[in-house]
């Protein structure tokens, strides 16, 4: 027979549903408990049984689970009554037998509210009466942020600290996790899809990568005395810079070093160069050189870069080079991505090399007379 015990597990499982029906005053109660009628067939074994189940029944306590019985004739004993189901006669009885009358009383204090502020979130509410139980206290501010995205939602205005709304600076980022949820339902307008970070998700300020590039001409520098600079992204990708020729180098001393060079910068590539250079459209209309370590990472950035500016060649990242300083050359970060589609028939041969043994020839191997040979050569 079912225990005292197995019962108030079932009636802790079933307290969603208690919580989703009371936001949709649909009745529950009398609710029926699954219960394993199955008892021993000796009588003292069976009374032993029923004891402790009896003692914490709504019959002995004034609250909790009824027990309902059926009458069953047997052969040694005649007939007897058997608990047929366990019964909860009334909300009430559930939520003190489970001891949640307080929180189910806030619960519906919670509820009032939300759906007294924005009504259009109950089926929401419906769906996650969890989300509402854990974060009681808070939904007055909670709603203060929904309000702000509903009423006066300014795109690409404010950092989150700046939000014109009446809650602690760092309540927001606090609770990304949640307004996440309440705005997808809310505003999916102005949602990114797209955009897994919260700012980006919503259409707020956020702190943009910088882009750090050299100038590589002197006639060229900004202020007239400014050659190396960092700029947010955005900031970048208005610049338009009165250049011919742009480098992109992954490794940091590689771009310090890199030569002097007439009509051109260089630009930290540093393993994000697609995304942070991909709004630059001022870009496409320059001759675009790119450079890294010879290993399949760099080959995979190389043809990410071309995705977006066609007109992109690599600078030794050719087989020659591979042999010229092999005596350099190491092991590398094994990966089997050899579907690139933006590079040329040599670079896919070099790729297939360096994949198939796994070998990296780190660019700062190439002695500093070559680089400065080089890019002299890609500029006539």
């Amino acid at each position: 027979m079912i225990t005292v015990e197995e019962i108030k597990r079932k009636a802790d499982k079933l307290y969603p549903e208690v919580l989703r029906c009371a936001v949709l005053g649909a009745p529950l109660f009398p609710k029926e408990i699954r219960a394993n009628k199955k008892l021993s067939s000796d009588f003292s074994a069976m009374s032993r049984q029923l004891a402790p189940l009896i003692a914490e029944s709504k019959d002995r306590k004034g609250y909790g689970y009824s027990i309902c019985y059926e009458q069953v004739k047997t052969r040694l004993h005649g007939v007897q009554d058997r608990p047929a189901s366990i019964v909860f006669d009334t909300l009430e009885d559930y939520l003190r037998l489970t001891g949640k009358q307080r929180q189910y009383l806030a619960f519906l204090e919670d509820v009032s509210l939300i759906l007294h502020r924005i009504p259009s979130l109950k089926a929401w509410v419906v769906q996650h009466v969890q989300h509402v139980l854990d974060h009681h206290g808070k939904w007055h501010d909670l709603l203060a942020v929904c309000d702000w995205f509903l009423q006066g939602h300014a795109p690409d205005r404010y950092y989150i600290r700046e939000l014109p709304i009446p809650v602690h600076t760092k309540f927001i980022e606090e609770h990304k996790g949640l307004l996440r949820k309440l705005l997808d339902e809310l505003v999916p307008h102005i949602v990114d899809p797209a955009a897994t970070e919260f700012e980006k998700r919503f259409r707020l300020k956020f702190e943009q990568p910088c882009i750090r590039f050299r100038i590589l001409d002197e006639q060229l520098f900004l202020a007239g005395q400014l050659d190396d600079v960092s700029l947010p992204r955005d900031t970048f990708a208005a610049l338009a810079l009165p250049c011919e020729y742009v480098f992109v180098v992954e490794n940091l001393m590689n771009f310090l070093t890199f030569p002097q060079v007439l009509a051109s910068i260089v630009i930290w590539g540093k393993g994000f160069a697609v995304e942070s250079l991909k709004e630059a459209a001022w870009l496409s209309s320059k001759n675009i050189c790119y450079w890294s370590d010879l290993d399949v990472q760099g080959f995979q950035m190389l043809s990410q870069l071309r995705s977006c500016f066609p007109q992109t060649k690599s600078m030794l990242m050719d087989s020659k080079v591979l042999q010229d300083y092999k005596e350099y050359i190491v092991k590398g970060t094994a990966s089997n991505c050899l579907s690139l589609p933006h590079l040329t028939a040599e670079e896919r041969d070099v790729l297939e090399l360096l994949s198939a043994e796994n070998l990296r020839l780190e660019q700062e191997r190439i002695p500093q007379q070559v680089v400065i040979d080089t890019a002299l050569q890609y500029i006539d």
